[in-house]
């Protein structure tokens, strides 16, 4: 049975109304025969041939090579075995380098964008506002980051049979912000007592792994069906800084953690039958100059290789090939193909394509080249990043053929993806509290 002691220790639990109904069907069948494993009772409408359960697992600012899957820079002997039940994929993409935006695309599998028309400008915007998704949003009293008019994964497999279910660590998410549409259960991790302010490295102790897998494990142990979507969202390699350790280290620790939720999803047996994703909401800069820009974590403003490439691992494995290019919009797509639903999102974008629109830069990639355009017009770039990945030689004087097939793509996009509507508003007291908390303000 769940339990619910909300304490100043207690991470907020928050119960919709069909967590209600799924709590008060199982209860039924327990007092009607005396148990609840007939069908029914602990198996939902989920369609033949779909996953019986569907598992995402994100790491908040995990870069790519910060995994052994991919590098040799830090053992995570718990992601491989992730990784031994499926395929790992070495071309994935964020779809932006804030969370968000990542988030929102994610769920909603579409692009971020903070365009309205003009190359040179940027929406007015704030980490709060827009995420990306204010063309979809009917008028001014739904601006939510992600608005009621977007469909979401939850959405989908929620109207599949999947019970739902989230556990999140980053305050940026948390409601109301409209990341927890679709979700029956939505648990929020870290939150403070009404009325009291934590500084940033008071916060992050109350949102460790351990803190996200008590809710998880809890979340698990206590389902109302074995059919479910679980979302964990993790952010303590978000947080190595408030805890004055390397990076490396705050991968190590997360990894272990990831080991402890495993061996509870497979002493469930809740593995097997099971569609696992684990991937990463965006990277991280840990070296404070690229070229001669001086980029601080995840800020961007350009978006270099370091902020976007993120671990991608799905089992099983999709029908594609491993170094095939996947964006953190194309996610929703594929979770949904394998429930047996449509995974085709309307797109401006092709499959090859991804546009980062930021305040001061537009970045756009195809196939392996990449263009920075800044929207003062002051400067652009263009890599080849099959024969330089780590973006240290600009080909724009040299090719500027690409970058004329580039900058009319940018137009075509933008022209597609635009709003007039930022839906941005100053920040609330509780928008600068939860800023604060992730260390963004002092």
């Amino acid at each position: 049975m769940w339990q619910t002691r909300l304490s100043s220790k207690t991470p907020a639990v928050i119960f919709s109304r069909a967590s209600v109904r799924w709590r008060a069907g199982l209860l039924l069948c327990t007092a009607l025969f005396g148990f609840a494993g007939l069908p029914g009772c602990e198996k939902s409408a989920v369609p033949n041939g779909a996953p019986e359960r569907i598992i995402l697992i994100l790491v908040d600012t995990l870069r790519r090579d910060h995994v052994s899957l991919y590098s040799d820079k830090v053992p995570t002997p718990n992601i491989e075995r992730i990784a031994a039940r499926g395929q790992v994929y070495t071309n994935a993409s964020s779809a932006f380098h804030s969370t968000t935006m990542s988030m929102a695309a994610l769920f909603s599998g579409h692009t971020p964008s903070i365009e309205f028309g003009n190359a040179r400008a940027a929406l007015d915007w704030n980490t709060f506002a827009s995420c990306g998704m204010s063309r979809f949003s009917p008028g001014e009293h739904d601006n939510a980051c992600v608005p009621n008019a977007v469909q979401t994964l939850a959405e989908d497999l929620k109207d599949q049979g999947y019970w739902t279910a989230g556990v999140v660590s980053n305050k940026l998410l948390f409601r109301p912000y409209g990341y927890d549409q679709g979700f029956d259960t939505w648990l929020e991790v870290g939150r403070p007592p009404a009325g009291q302010h934590l500084d940033a490295r008071q916060s992050a102790r109350l949102r460790t792994a351990k803190d996200v897998n008590k809710l998880a494990i809890d979340t698990i142990k206590n389902r109302p069906t074995d059919n479910f979507f679980l979302y964990v969202h993790y952010i303590d390699v978000h947080d190595w800084i408030l805890f004055d350790i390397s990076y490396e280290e705050s991968v190590r620790r997360f990894d272990k953690a990831l080991g402890d939720l495993l061996d509870v999803l497979e002493s469930e047996d809740l593995l097997e039958g099971a569609a696992v994703v684990f991937t990463s909401d965006h990277g991280e800069m840990l070296k404070a100059k690229h070229l001669d820009f001086e980029i601080s974590r995840h800020y961007g403003n350009p978006s270099f290789e370091p902020l976007l490439q993120v671990p991608l691992i799905v089992t099983p494995g999709l029908d594609r090939p491993t170094d095939a290019f996947i964006r953190g919009q194309d996610i929703r797509g594929l979770v949904k193909s394998a429930a047996g639903l449509d995974g085709e999102t309307a797109s401006a974008l092709g499959t090859n394509e991804l546009l980062v629109t930021e305040r001061y830069y537009q970045t756009f990639r195809k196939d392996n080249w990449k263009s920075m355009w800044k929207r003062d017009g002051e400067r652009l770039m263009l890599f080849d990043l099959a024969a330089d990945p780590t973006e240290s030689i600009d080909l724009s004087k040299k090719r500027p053929d690409i970058l004329e097939v580039h900058r009319k793509r940018v137009d075509d996009i933008v022209a597609k993806i635009s709003t007039t509507d930022s839906n941005a508003q100053n920040l609330s007291d509780e928008d600068i509290d939860r800023l604060r908390a992730l260390g963004y303000l002092e």
